[in-house]
C-alpha cells in the first residue's frame, strides 16, 4: 500500500481518454468501508464533479422484497432504473434525468438534470455490479477491513437498508459472486490504518 494525492488521481481522471463526452466513474466497496468519505474529498478539491448516490435509486418499503426471501445482491435498489434514467442517456452523449428516492421519508423526491460532459461519478454498494460495470470507464473499490466496517455501522457512519442479518448475506453474496474488487482499476484502503491526510490523499492498494 501506498499513500499517493488525489489531486493526482483526479487529473489522471481528467486526462483519461473518453468514449464519449462524459466520463462515467464507478466507486463501489461494503458498507462502511469509506466510500463516501472517499468521493467528498475528490469532490472538495474538484466541485465540478457531479456525484450520483446509489441510495438516491432505494426502493420504497413496499416495493422491496419480503425479509424472509432469499438474500439477493442490490434487491433494494432499482438499479435498473439507474441504468435506464442515467448510464444509458448519458452513455449516449445525452442529459440525464432522474427523480431522487428519500430514505428519510420513503417516497420519492425531487428530480435532477445530469448534463452531458464533466465526470459522473457514481458512489454506493453496487454501482459496480456487472449488469452496470460496462457503463464506467473508471471503476474504484474502497475497502476495510470487516470489524472496522462494523465499527463504524455501529456508530452509524454509513447507510444500509435493513438490519445486517437481512443486507449482509446479500451483499456477501455479492462479493463471492461478483468479486468487483478483480474488475477495479484502483483499490482504495479505506481504513485509516496507514497515516495519510484524508482531505488530500488516499491510500492505494493497487
Amino acid at each position: 500500500m501506498r499513500v499517493e494525492k488525489l489531486r493526482d488521481l483526479i487529473a489522471r481522471l481528467h486526462a483519461r481518454p473518453r468514449r464519449r463526452l462524459t466520463l462515467l466513474v464507478g466507486v463501489d466497496g461494503p458498507a462502511g468501508a469509506g466510500k463516501t468519505t472517499f468521493t467528498r474529498a475528490l469532490v472538495a478539491l474538484d466541485p465540478g464533479l457531479d456525484v450520483i448516490q446509489m441510495d438516491d435509486f432505494g426502493l420504497g418499503t413496499a416495493d422491496r422484497p419480503d425479509a424472509a426471501a432469499e438474500p439477493a445482491a442490490a434487491a433494494d435498489l432499482d438499479w435498473r432504473r439507474l441504468r435506464s434514467s442515467v448510464l444509458l442517456p448519458l452513455s449516449r452523449d445525452q442529459p440525464a434525468r432522474y427523480q431522487r428516492y428519500d430514505p428519510a421519508s420513503d417516497s420519492m423526491a425531487e428530480w435532477r438534470m445530469v448534463p452531458v460532459g464533466g465526470i459522473v461519478i457514481v458512489e454506493g454498494r453496487y454501482a459496480c455490479m456487472k449488469a452496470l460495470t460496462t457503463f464506467y470507464d473508471f471503476r474504484i473499490w474502497v475497502d476495510s477491513p470487516r470489524e472496522v466496517r462494523q465499527q463504524r455501522l455501529d456508530r452509524g457512519n454509513g447507510s444500509v437498508p435493513r438490519p445486517a442479518d437481512h443486507w449482509l448475506p446479500a451483499e456477501e453474496a455479492y462479493l463471492s459472486s461478483q468479486d468487483p474488487a478483480a474488475a477495479a482499476h484502483l483499490r482504495v484502503d479505506g481504513s485509516g490504518a496507514v497515516a495519510h491526510d484524508p482531505a488530500r490523499e488516499y491510500v492505494r492498494v493497487r
